[in-house]
């Protein structure tokens, strides 16, 4: 009899490709059956999130809402798995006597074991994973952990220093991925720009790009997650030459004061962002930024938030996600303090306030523009529409383009922009062909 497996993924899209392999193992034993509701499943699995305190309440309320099914089906198995029991180990152990099995982040391919009691032994498992995501777009991770060491960030606590993964490893993916129809690739990693700095390679990045380009059947790679004093000039080339790297650069600052840049451990001054930002769109004239930024930093007093407030109003980027600043334990920043709620969150509102007329006027400048849009299925907010992307839009997290007519998810479309359906999405009509 089929073990019935209901699995909840939280946090991040590198998160969401650990669950992808899991899923992808336990299914590959042919024990296991997929549903999507907590009722009936025999196992549910949480994979969890312990970056920020907002990510590692909702974990814990995601494992407390499990262990509820649980209590009314005792034969029900819960499983914790992820960044959060990574980090705090010996307290949910001893706090959630309920769970029947942890998986820590390094311990992935062991999930068939520890979920299903058995040895299981796969000698290439990323070629199992299962995409979760629509048929047409894919993640790719590229590296676990992280050696740039920001003061604020727990991730080095949870995963550890940087490890590339072997490039042959990666393009093998890939063209499995390329192979089951993926259209749209996503390279992520804590820090792509990194990729290979643990060998010695500063041009890794570049190199894993070139050979990506060659694979049939993907169309767009899109490159997240570079971290600003890593972006090399033969980067922005290659990206700025390439005819599937899109021209869109996730790059985040989290601030611009070079006094809490220096307090936050960033690797840069303003300076060195401006004259980035600078060589990107010159380089690249149509290029898109998306960048983040951190309010209400320990360090970061009224002078050094007006200057962030108006470099935001003076750069006009094209999406940036703010964060309130999380005070983490085991950080270097964590004996800084922290600033009163109040004050983080009125900062918030003011960048996210002069950010909303900033994707207006972006998007309004768009209107009469012909784009190569991916449908990625039908509207339920506008019937007779589909939801699409350009290029200047990454899945879930920038705004989309609403366009007319009937098409099939993964199709590309010429269309143009007729409209504005809000501050961050637009209308389209597809193009006669």
């Amino acid at each position: 009899m089929k073990k019935k497996v209901a699995v909840i993924s939280l946090g991040c899209p590198k998160n969401l490709v650990d669950t992808e392999l899991m899923v992808g193992l336990l299914k590959a034993t042919g024990d296991v059956v997929f549903v999507n509701n907590l009722e009936s499943a025999d196992v549910i699995i949480v994979n969890t999130c312990g970056f920020i305190q907002p990510a590692k309440e909702e974990s814990i309320d995601e494992i407390l809402t499990a262990i509820e099914e649980k209590n009314k089906s005792p034969e029900k198995k819960v499983v914790v798995a992820g960044c959060l029991y990574e980090r705090y180990k010996e307290e949910l152990k001893k706090e959630l006597p309920e769970v029947d099995a942890f998986i820590g982040v390094n311990e992935i391919l062991d999930s068939v074991e520890k979920i299903l009691s058995r040895k299981a032994a796969f000698t290439k498992p990323y070629l199992l994973r299962e995409i979760l995501t629509p048929n047409h777009l894919a993640y790719l991770k590229i590296s676990e952990g992280c050696s740039n060491a920001c003061t604020y960030c727990a991730i080095p606590l949870i995963r550890g220093g940087l490890r590339s993964r072997p490039m042959e490893e990666i393009l093998e993916e890939a063209k499995m991925l390329a192979d089951r129809g993926i259209k749209e690739l996503y390279v992520i990693a804590q820090d792509t720009t990194a990729y290979m700095h643990d060998h010695g390679d500063r041009e890794g990045l570049v190199k894993l790009l070139a050979e990506l380009e060659k694979i049939e059947g993907i169309e767009w790679i899109r490159l997240m997650y570079t971290y600003p004093s890593h972006i090399t000039d033969s980067l922005i080339d290659f990206v700025a030459s390439s005819e599937k790297v899109l021209h869109y650069f996730d790059v985040p600052l989290q601030h611009i004061s070079n006094k809490v840049l220096a307090s936050m451990g960033r690797k840069y001054t303003r300076q060195e962002a401006e004259r980035l930002i600078e060589k990107i769109r010159k380089r690249i004239p149509d290029v898109v930024l998306r960048t983040t930024f951190i309010v209400g930093f320990p360090t970061e007093d009224e002078s050094d938030f007006e200057e962030l407030h108006a470099f935001l109003k003076d750069v006009e980027f094209e999406w940036v996600g703010f964060f309130k600043y999380s005070r983490e334990e085991g950080t270097a920043a964590y004996r800084l303090g922290d600033l009163p709620e109040e004050v983080k969150e009125s900062r918030l509102s003011l960048l996210e306030e002069t950010q909303f007329w900033i994707y207006e006027k972006k998007n309004r400048e768009l209107i009469g523009r012909e784009l190569e849009l991916i449908v990625d299925g039908r509207s339920e907010e506008m019937p007779g529409y589909v939801e699409a992307r350009s290029y200047r839009n990454a899945y879930e997290i920038d705004g989309i383009v609403f366009l007319r007519g009937d098409f099939q998810p993964g199709q590309m479309v010429k269309a143009k922009v007729t409209d504005l359906a809000s501050n961050v999405d637009l209308i389209a009509e597809p193009l006669k062909e």
